[in-house]
């Protein structure tokens, strides 16, 4: 039996059971404690304890904001994966409501999502290879289509999650090289960082330019070798 139940249209606790929401979301704004309830990125993790005993922590996998009621809170840390997760824990009684059964739809969903991914503030927990599949969720739940084919948001996922000993290369290069790749070992940065890490040019039409123009003098400086992108290969020739 699983460890939640639903009954007019709402989730209950089929066990005592423990939520557990990253820290990290309430400084990216995508959870927010109003007392009596919660609202969180749904990408969390549970625990159930059956006659006092705590179970394997599992993946609580549904990509939109939730409200989640509140009834204790503690704040622990859990280890996923070989990383430590500093958390703020919810304890659920048997027996207690959750979340409702309905889940939110529309635009703001999707395009929720879409600026969490573009900020690079997916969970460091989750599988690289997940990623995508964690995207179609979130438009099958929302209800939206950005009427784009497949490749564009595996571009995009491509471009934020990057090796984390070389943020000039993308994670899926290091992976692809792997023996036994885990999906786990990278690094994510918002696409900003990303395009003023690749290219000073770039990121000078890219929107800062103060910063890109900094940068670039620093990257000459230390010797460091860019990426020469599309448009300036146009331009040039």
């Amino acid at each position: 039996m699983g460890l939640l139940y639903a009954e007019n249209g709402k989730i209950y606790a089929n066990e005592h059971l423990e939520l557990y929401v990253p820290a990290s979301y309430f400084d990216n704004g995508i959870a927010k404690n109003m007392g009596a309830s919660m609202e969180s990125f749904g990408v969390l993790y549970v625990r159930g304890y059956i006659d006092g005993q705590p179970g394997e922590i599992q993946l609580f996998n549904c990509p939109v904001i939730q409200t989640f009621m509140v009834y204790e809170t503690r704040f622990d840390t859990i280890i996923v994966h070989g990383k430590k997760v500093d958390c703020l824990v919810l304890e659920y009684p048997k027996g207690s409501y959750i979340i409702h059964q309905t889940l939110p739809k529309g635009r703001e969903v999707a395009n929720r999502f879409l600026d969490t991914v573009l900020a690079g503030k997916l969970p460091n927990t989750l599988n690289y290879t997940d990623t995508l599949d964690l995207w179609w969720t979130n438009l099958e739940i929302s209800g939206i289509s950005y009427k784009v084919p497949s490749k564009i948001y595996e571009m995009i996922l491509a471009s934020i999650y990057r090796n984390p000993h070389n943020i000039k290369e993308r994670y899926g290069q290091l992976y692809g090289k792997q023996t036994n790749p885990t999906g786990y070992d990278y690094k994510t940065e918002a696409v900003r960082a990303v395009v003023k890490d690749l290219s000073t040019f770039s990121g000078m039409i890219f929107e800062d330019i103060g910063t890109m123009i900094s940068n670039g003098i620093n990257n000459s400086i230390t010797g460091v070798e860019e990426n020469e992108s599309p448009l300036e290969k146009i331009i040039h020739y």
